[in-house]
């Protein structure tokens, strides 16, 4: 996250070295992505710049932080609307964090992200997503509707978290990739309706096939 003195700059100076890096960071892969160029087209002195954030990780993770850091503050009122149903949940989660993305001003430089993204568990997008999904995971635990789950504590909550993390990560991936963005979403919905009813047939329902 950015110092104090970067937070202590002028907000237009603060929007040139952010615009500047979302430039850098739609160009290339991460990877191959330069301070040099970040700074010089910031007008700012490479000294400077690490007087602001620590490496160009950092960086990126403040910017993450700003477009999706909001999440996190509205997630309880989806809870409570949707009654703590953990599936709508994370179809909030999908529709919030793709909307923010699509934002014209965004595109390239989230879509430049995503090209390169090789799983979901493995990029700074996703660490960042889980670093501020909750406020306090117990909390969700005792909230969330459990009387049509199949869990029996909160090692089996945490287990059901991570499956339906994954899942909508990778969704959210092909959210970029698919031509049809409505495609994308009503085949993350049908994942998510199998992880919600199950993939086996039941016993009813094989009598009447």
């Amino acid at each position: 996250m950015p110092t104090d003195t970067f937070l202590k700059l002028p907000e237009e100076k603060k929007e040139k070295i952010l615009l500047a890096a979302k430039h850098e960071f739609s160009r290339v892969p991460f990877e191959r992505t330069s301070i040099k160029n970040i700074v010089e087209e910031a007008e700012i002195a490479r000294g400077s710049f690490y007087q602001y954030f620590e490496s160009k990780e950092d960086l990126l993770n403040y910017i993450l932080y700003l477009h999706i850091g909001g999440m996190d503050q509205k997630l309880e009122k989806q809870l409570q609307k949707d009654n703590y149903d953990i599936f709508e949940l994370f179809l909030f989660i999908y529709d919030y964090i793709t909307k923010e993305c699509m934002d014209k001003n965004n595109i390239p430089f989230f879509k430049k992200i995503f090209e390169n993204i090789k799983t979901s568990e493995d990029t700074i997008f996703f660490k960042k997503i889980r670093e501020i999904r909750t406020k306090n995971i117990n909390q969700y635990f005792e909230k969330i509707d459990k009387t049509k789950l199949r869990i029996q504590d909160q090692e089996d909550f945490e287990i059901i978290l991570k499956i339906l993390y994954a899942v909508t990560g990778k969704a959210i991936v092909n959210h970029f990739r698919y031509n049809s963005k409505e495609s994308a979403r009503k085949i993350f919905e049908k994942e998510l309706e199998f992880l919600k009813y199950g993939i086996l047939k039941k016993e009813s329902e094989e009598k009447t096939c």
